[in-house]
This record gives C-alpha cells, sequence and structure tokens, in this order.
C-alpha cells in the first residue's frame, strides 16, 4: 500500500511538472509571437534596447495598438519596429518610450502621440530609456553611501559638541551668558512697564497729529488744488521764457558772431572806414589835408575872396 500511493505522487509530481514547463515553454513561445493584425510599421530610435524583445507589447495612451516586431543595432543606436493596427492618431511631435512591463521583468513601448497639429509623415520616432531596476537601485545604493557618510560626519559633529558642553569652563561661559539674558530681559521687562504710560500718551499724541494732518488737507484741499494749478501755469510761463531766453541767447549769439566778423574786416582795412580807423599814413594825410583847409577858411576869412570872372570871351 505504502509502495502504490508513493508511486502515484511521483506520477502525480511528473505530470504537475510537466504541465509547469509546458507553461513556462508557452509564455516564453507566446510573447515572441504577434497575433495582432498590425497594418503600418513605425520605426522608433533609440539609445538603447533597455532589455526590448520582439513581441513586447506597445502602448499608445494606455491602450495596447500593437507589437514589437523587431530589434536591431544601427550604428551608434538601437532601431525598433512596431507594428501599429492605427496610426491616424500620430503626429509629428510623437515621441516613444521603453517602459517595465511588469515588476518581475519584461519591456513594453508606450508611445506618446504628441500634440503637433501637424499629422505623422512616417519618419522615425524618438525614444527614451527609462531606469531599469538595476539602475534605480544602483543610485539608490550611491544615496544610502552618501547617506552613511553624513550621519557618520552628523555623529563626528555631535561627539564634538558633546565635548565642548562638556567642558567646565564652557558650561560656567553658558551660564553666565544664560544668567545675563534673563537679567537683560527682566530689565526690559522692567523698561516698559515703567515707560507704558509714555508709550501710550505716545502713540495716541501720534494718532491725533495723524487726524488733525488728514482735517488739514481735507479743509485745504480746494485751496491746496488751486496751488497746484497756480503752480501748474507758473511753469508753462517759466517754460515759454526759457524759451524765448534760448532764442535770445541764439539771437545775440548770432549778432556777436556777425560783429565779430565786422571788426576782423575793418583790422583788414578792406574799406575806407577801415582804413580811416587803422591806416596811420591815411590819418596823417587827412589831418594835413584838414590844417590846410582850416588855413583856407581862415584866409576866407580875413580878405574874403576875389573873382575875375569872364563869361563867352576868351582871355
Amino acid at each position: 500500500m505504502y509502495g502504490t500511493e508513493q508511486r502515484t505522487y511521483i506520477k502525480v509530481g511528473a505530470i504537475a511538472l510537466v504541465a509547469v514547463i509546458l507553461l513556462l515553454a508557452g509564455i516564453t513561445i507566446g510573447r515572441g509571437l504577434n497575433f495582432a493584425t498590425a497594418t503600418a510599421e513605425v520605426r522608433i530610435r533609440a539609445a538603447t534596447a533597455a532589455g526590448l524583445e520582439p513581441g513586447a507589447p506597445v502602448w499608445i495612451n494606455g491602450i495596447k495598438r500593437g507589437s514589437v516586431l523587431s530589434v536591431r543595432p544601427e550604428g551608434d543606436s538601437v532601431l525598433i519596429i512596431v507594428g501599429l493596427d492605427d496610426t491616424s492618431m500620430l503626429r509629428r511631435d510623437a515621441r516613444a518610450q521603453i517602459a517595465m512591463l511588469e515588476i518581475t521583468g519584461g519591456k513594453r513601448v508606450d508611445i506618446l502621440p504628441g500634440t503637433s497639429p501637424a499629422r505623422w509623415e512616417g519618419q522615425a520616432l524618438p525614444a527614451d530609456a527609462p531606469a531599469d531596476i538595476a539602475e534605480v537601485l544602483s543610485i539608490a545604493h550611491a544615496l544610502a553611501r552618501q547617506a552613511q557618510r553624513v550621519l557618520e560626519q552628523l555623529d563626528t559633529t555631535i561627539y564634538a559638541a558633546n565635548a565642548l558642553l562638556a567642558d567646565p569652563n564652557v558650561q560656567a561661559h553658558l551660564r553666565q551668558t544664560l544668567a545675563r539674558a534673563a537679567s537683560l530681559s527682566s530689565q526690559l521687562d522692567s523698561l516698559v512697564a515703567a515707560s507704558r504710560a509714555t508709550i501710550e500718551t505716545t502713540i495716541a499724541d501720534v494718532g491725533s497729529a495723524s487726524r488733525q494732518l488728514r482735517e488739514l488737507i481735507e479743509h485745504n484741499r480746494s485751496m491746496v488744488e488751486r496751488l497746484l494749478e497756480r503752480l501748474d501755469r507758473t511753469g508753462s510761463k517759466l517754460e515759454t521764457l526759457i524759451g524765448d531766453g534760448a532764442r535770445l541767447a541764439a539771437s545775440a549769439d548770432t549778432t556777436l558772431g556777425e560783429l565779430n566778423q565786422l571788426l576782423a574786416t575793418l583790422r583788414q582795412q578792406r574799406s575806407a572806414l577801415g582804413k580811416l580807423l587803422y591806416d596811420e599814413s591815411l590819418g596823417g594825410q587827412l589831418e594835413s589835408s584838414l590844417r590846410r583847409l582850416a588855413g583856407v577858411v581862415d584866409t576866407i576869412s580875413r580878405y574874403g575872396i576875389n573873382v575875375n570872372v569872364r563869361l563867352g570871351t576868351r582871355p
């Protein structure tokens, strides 16, 4: 009886083992098969395949729309060809992303259709490869090492602070500082309590002065407005006066320039007046002529003029 049960258990275990092997083989083979009726091929350019294999599903906006047909290296990148049952939603700025299919393994392709108004025209879609579990664990390990160093430094700092606080001199200084701070706080409270009435009076005076100033402004608003209008008119007149003064200064500058030119012409003795003013020989001749004329006039005034005129005949 015992031997029969043992053989039965062995048969059941063998059948179960074979079933598990067939199931795993079916899953492995089925992942490489594509039963979808894809009507269009889309090329995806990625820096790395990140473990992507043919037969992996392709999702668009969270909906499975095809599968990976082939993955092959091309130059310094990887060319991924996927088959989609519909490409009408793809736009010119569409992108792809290689993502994890499940936590235990496997990859899938997520296509972001884009938002551009122009339709996709068959160009290769750029793809981003996210970090896988190994890379995430590597980053987490690096962060853990950094956190460990920070904790070690913090422990060293705490040890140094404890050693410093354990020093009797430091403790005495801290006690004195705290005592002085308490004394200063007490004195400040006493000062505020003693000056409370004065502070309240000052605040009340400030409030009263503010109210009086506001009432004064409201009472003299019309006068202030008229004063501002007069200042505005005065400013306009002052601007006009300044403009007239500028024009007058320009005219005076022009007149002075012409006067300078006239003086320069006179100095160069180009006119009779210039020669009369600056030519010494002409001045001497003129003075001599005036003396002679004065002598003739003096002779005429003393003896008169004797005129012997014969008209119509020759002498």
